[in-house]
């Protein structure tokens, strides 16, 4: 039997997904409210994705530079944000980016999980050599202890009128196929569940369960900066509400994490 091809990021109808606007959250909005100063220097926007968060720092930033994996992610970006400084490039590394050259770093949303354990790591510490001493690194982290860790297509997370259900749900109804490829997916993609110290791998809902993604407990990604050279002075959960950066647990379902490069 043929073996089914890898799920990608830059299959059409995960990148039709991505022609959005806006903030992702109200934490993510604390979070680049808490930042605005140095969105106004040099950005290095990373995983970009269909530039969401282009249209969001690109106009207000002194230089703005975005950057995304997916060539067909950034396709899009580029239509709609012609004349912007959007490059193919790989978070994990960030190579051929100078050190301490941006302000402002920025990798939103589900980005940095998309990474494996180790290249998670490689992308934290490349934040860190890429920012100013001074400067700021502001990223995105889905959480072990909220709902959207360990799901199946046959449980619900949340409670039926939490907006994310409403949303998958109302997501189900305009593609009829969908809890069908929804469970397809899932038996695939459980098999690449991994379990960590603090962190796991498990197939996300988004996206019909094709893709698995990072989760990973608050206390466990505040000691990851740390190991990459980054000091988190501030966290928004997502619904808006700030959590001391000493919070070992919490239910929110992201986390969005305000770091500089640790002196020294």
């Amino acid at each position: 039997m043929e073996r089914a091809p890898e799920p990608s990021w830059g299959a059409a109808d995960v990148v039709s997904q991505f022609r959005t606007e806006g903030f992702s959250d109200a934490g993510e909005q604390a979070a680049l409210v808490a930042v605005e100063r140095w969105a106004r220097g040099d950005v290095l926007d990373v995983g970009v994705g269909g530039g969401r968060t282009t249209g969001l720092l690109a106009a207000r930033a002194a230089s703005y530079v975005g950057l995304d994996l997916s060539p067909e992610m950034l396709e899009l970006a580029r239509q709609r944000f012609p004349g912007v400084d959007l490059r193919e490039g790989d978070a994990a590394g960030l190579r051929g980016l100078p050190d301490a050259a941006y302000d402002l770093v920025v990798f939103s949303f589900n980005g940095l999980d998309a990474l494996d354990h180790d290249d998670r790591g490689s992308a934290l510490a490349a934040m860190a050599r890429v920012a100013r001493p001074e400067g700021r690194v502001v990223f995105s982290s889905l959480n072990l202890d909220g709902v959207s860790f360990d799901e199946r297509p046959w449980r619900v997370a949340g409670g039926l009128l939490s907006p994310r259900v409403r949303y998958h749900l109302a997501q189900a109804a305009r593609h009829p196929g969908s809890a069908l490829r929804a469970v397809r997916n899932y038996r695939r993609s459980r098999h690449q569940a991994v379990d960590g110290h603090g962190w796991a791998l498990r197939p996300l809902r988004a996206h019909e369960f094709r893709f698995v993604v990072h989760f990973a407990t608050m206390e466990e990604t505040v000691a990851e900066a740390a190991a990459a050279g980054l000091e988190v002075l501030a966290a928004y959960a997502d619904d808006g509400s700030e959590l001391a950066p000493t919070t070992r647990r919490t239910d929110a379902d992201y986390v969005h994490f305000v770091c500089r490069p640790a002196p020294g």
